[in-house]
């Protein structure tokens, strides 16, 4: 971006384009805002957006970095150095409290996970501002876990490596999992939650400090289930709709590309689907409930803790098995449509009700003297919140093993389940 012409044109015009481009971004996707959507919603001619940036890509990343600008050093997640002296529960408190509110400053958040999954911004510039921050947050974070673990009596000298990168990536996947679920959350049960996340935490902590050398972090090459497989069965046109939705977000996969890449007719696609959002509703919202299906089978009374592990285990290796699903789905879930899409509006009620049974099962499993039913709720929404980063996390670079994560939840959500003495504020 010319400074000189910034200056020259003036404040009011340039902040005008970069909040339009913003809004467009988060409808659109990035394939689908170009310059003469931009034109029409800043009423400016494309001559005024060319006189400051050459491209459109040079747009958005700028419109980005401006975004992130606003966004104040204490919703940085871990931006404390860890104080030996102190509690670790205390201070996980202290860095989840504020991380887990909901404010305008995570849209860039959220925009910029948009897309890290949108494959046709994979080559383009506009990912770097949300990179460099993710690199500095994952830098942050790490530093913060490795401090815990060499200052913890029981450190003995051993390397924690392993550890070290554990805690990273399961702070950063809940944060993740955040970032693109919670559109709405009062201050009370950000509070209460950050609470029970701490805890749990400081129980994953506490098993890896003995246990990380025996895990294994990056994951194997072999699956579960093939893609047709978890999806139930599938066909060339649902398989191409999907693919498309992940390159191009759900307005890029337009009808015309669809039956291109299909090699069908219009009127052949019509035949089968009224219209592309039952299209794409059948293509991508359908399979990527099926992906949860295992944690939705967890209804009999005499579920427990076993069950839940293998159920997890079986979900995590399905999702490895379908990016195609998983990064389509999860664009459906962050875009906010006005009206909502009919694949949008499926996956978020399917991930509710997901969720609904989650907290249904550890109801029944954890004593009511511990809090039953709220704390259900919310070691359900951790699980919920765990899945979306975890789903999330191959695309930004840093895909988890489903046998040696199942093995750390199952003691995080145990202790998340278990009253112990906390600090009374955040």
């Amino acid at each position: 971006m010319n400074s000189s012409r910034r200056n020259a044109r003036g404040e009011v015009t340039l902040r005008r384009i970069l909040q339009a481009t913003v809004e467009l971004i988060g409808r659109y996707g990035y394939d689908n805002t170009t310059i003469a959507r931009i034109v029409k919603a800043t009423e400016r001619p494309a001559s005024s957006i060319y006189w400051y940036f050459e491209t459109k890509d040079e747009l958005i990343a700028a419109a980005l970095e401006n975004s992130y600008s606003t966004i104040p050093r204490s919703h940085r997640p871990w931006n404390n150095a860890f104080d030996p002296d102190r509690p670790l529960l205390d201070q996980l408190l202290t860095e989840l409290g504020p991380g887990l509110l909901v404010t305008e400053s995570e849209r860039s958040l959220r925009l910029g996970i948009m897309l890290a999954l949108e494959g046709s911004a994979a080559a383009s510039q506009v990912q770097e501002p949300f990179r460099r921050r993710r690199a500095a947050a994952l830098t942050r974070v790490q530093a913060w876990w490795a401090a815990v673990f060499t200052s913890h009596p029981d450190a003995g000298g051993v390397d924690h490596t392993a550890g070290i990168l554990w805690m990273t990536t399961l702070s950063l996947t809940f944060l993740d999992g955040h970032y693109i679920s919670d559109v709405v959350v009062d201050e009370q049960a950000a509070i209460r939650r950050s609470r029970i996340l701490a805890r749990a935490l400081d129980g994953a902590f506490r098993f890896l400090l003995g246990s990380a050398q025996s895990l294994a972090r990056e994951p194997d090459r072999a699956t579960t289930a093939s893609a047709v497989e978890a999806s139930g069965g599938d066909d060339r046109l649902l398989r191409v709709t999907r693919k498309l939705v992940a390159e191009h977000g759900y307005e890029g996969a337009t009808i015309s590309r669809i039956c291109a890449a299909a090699q069908m007719q219009r009127s052949s696609v019509y035949w089968r689907y009224k219209d592309k959002d039952t299209l794409v509703k059948a293509a991508v919202a359908e399979p990527f409930l099926a992906l949860l299906k295992p944690l939705r089978s967890l209804t009999e009374p005499t579920d427990s803790w076993p069950e839940l592990s293998r159920a997890l285990e079986t979900m995590m290796n399905r999702v490895r098995a379908e990016p195609d699903t998983v990064k389509a789905g999860l664009l459906l879930k962050m875009q906010r449509w006005e009206p909502p899409t009919l694949g949008g509006s499926a996956v978020l009620e399917g991930s509710s009700a997901a969720e609904a049974d989650l907290a249904s099962f550890f109801g029944r499993i954890v004593p009511e003297e511990h809090g039953g039913h709220q704390v259900g709720q919310d070691l359900a929404w951790i699980v919920a919140r765990f899945i979306d980063g975890f789903m999330l996390a191959p695309a930004l670079g840093y895909p988890v093993r489903a046998d040696s994560a199942t093995k750390i939840l199952i003691p995080l959500l145990t202790s998340g389940s278990t009253p112990e003495p906390l600090p009374t504020t955040v």
